[in-house]
């Protein structure tokens, strides 16, 4: 696979571009870093004074929430709707169609302690335009427009308000997202990893323009950026159009940081009842490290051979023989140091089902075993990474998890590293993981 170029544009601001002939279209997705917060740091800097304009709406301690979580959250759904240029959704669908129906889309997530903000597009590769139009650099001459010349007024902020709590009441209506939200708030109570990153409804509802207006600036000056882009055509003339917008523009980046908890406290248990039929168990665990390169690769393939799949212990042992759950996986959030187990269970099995879990934990880091075992896990986390190259959206989507880390290694690199973790390297990630909190939301 060809190896992405990666150029500086400005300070925390990068081009990362995989020039392929592999697929029909195009795809380019610029991100935005902001630090989850729970406090506003006493720090007089000019980017932590930007960072902390729109605290004025902040809710109070004992909800966790900020405005400005909020308002970031915000941003990209605001930016990617319409902006001077494009006044309308109207006028901006035209432009698409321009672009021979290209279509905009923006999303909001956290990696770590990092609220990671996104819009991104997908057009025809240039060498498909029927009269060599430059598809490429009109969609980067687009995004930067949206980025740079957004439409922040009443009506628009008014809309995405409404927008957004539809958004936060859909997660509620969702009770694995609900659950696996309620699970990471409450284990992580005294961390920003705690927050939904798309903010809390009251503080939504809070926000005035002037809180959005204060956030887009903060983002534009502090915020760590990356454009990613995978298309057959030339990503010097993108980066050249970067280049002259940010060169105007006030660069002081400050850098996300995330807060891990290698040891934790003492256990503790969360019940919450609601009226569904089946019940959400989830187990917070503490992955035993202190970055998230530590022990990187044996601790991928042990939380896999923990409960990576239909291969794995949870789903062999405690859903297929002893019937517990009707689903059960275990997910590393290796950007926060932590592991999350998932099972659906009948309420009652609550008890019985928790032992098992952690039974097969236990196995893991006991060696319990085989080398076949282990192939199989290595050869199954394999076959995900190189799915991500099947599709730009999902190739975009490989690269840009590097805009922190500045790490931009291809899906078979990341395998090699996959297959060369050894089962002392296994064991020894394993035994570093440690229970941390049990969240049940119980049937009523």
């Amino acid at each position: 696979m060809t190896h992405p170029t990666i150029t500086q544009i400005a300070p925390a601001v990068h081009c990362v571009a995989v020039q392929t002939g592999q697929f029909k279209t195009a795809r380019m997705v610029l991100q935005m870093a902001l630090p989850l917060r729970r406090r506003v740091a006493a720090d007089n800097s000019r980017a932590e004074a930007l960072l902390e304009t729109n605290e004025q709406h902040a809710n109070n301690s004992n909800e966790n929430y900020t405005a400005q979580t909020a308002a970031n959250a915000m941003l990209p759904f605001l930016l990617h709707r319409c902006s001077a240029a494009y006044p309308t959704p109207r006028k901006l669908e035209q432009k698409l169609a321009d672009l021979y129906g290209a279509a905009l889309s923006a999303n909001v997530n956290k990696q770590g302690e990092a609220q990671i903000l996104s819009i991104g597009l997908t057009a025809m590769d240039d060498r498909f335009a029927l009269q060599g139009e430059k598809i490429a650099e009109e969609c980067a001459a687009l995004l930067l427009d949206l980025l740079f010349n957004p439409l922040i007024n009443n009506t628009t902020v008014e809309l995405e308000k409404r927008l957004l709590i539809e958004r936060l009441e859909s997660e509620e209506g969702d009770k694995w997202k609900y659950a696996a939200q309620r699970a990471e708030a409450l284990m992580c109570s005294e961390e920003a990893y705690g927050l939904n990153p798309l903010g809390e409804k009251k503080a939504v509802a809070a926000l005035t323009v002037d809180d959005v207006q204060a956030a887009w600036q903060a983002m534009l000056v502090t915020a760590p950026m990356q454009m990613t882009m995978v298309s057959n055509a030339a990503c010097e003339p993108v980066c050249q159009a970067l280049r002259a917008r940010f060169a105007t523009q006030l660069r002081e980046p400050v850098m996300p940081a995330t807060q891990f908890i290698a040891t934790p406290g003492e256990l503790r248990n969360f019940r919450e009842e609601q009226q569904i039929e089946q019940a959400k168990l989830m187990i917070g665990l503490r992955a035993g490290v202190n970055s998230a390169d530590e022990n990187d690769f044996p601790l991928r393939v042990a939380v896999d051979l923990f409960g990576g799949g239909i291969h794995s212990k949870l789903f062999l042992t405690v859903r297929e023989k002893l019937s517990l759950c009707y689903h059960v996986s275990a997910q590393l959030h290796r950007h926060k140091g932590a592991v999350f187990v998932r099972a659906g269970i009948d309420t009652e099995k609550f008890d019985e089902a928790r032992v098992a879990i952690l039974d097969m934990l236990a196995q893991v880091q006991a060696g319990d075993f085989s080398a076949e075992d282990l192939a199989t896990s290595q050869r199954s986390i394999c076959d995900s990474y190189t799915t991500y190259a099947d599709l730009p959206e999902t190739l975009a989507a490989w690269y840009a998890m590097g805009l922190l880390t500045g790490e931009h290694v291809t899906p078979q690199q990341a395998c090699a590293n996959i297959n060369a973790v050894t089962r002392e390297q296994v064991i020894a990630a394993a035994q570093g993981i440690a229970l941390d909190s049990v969240y049940l939301l119980a049937s009523a």
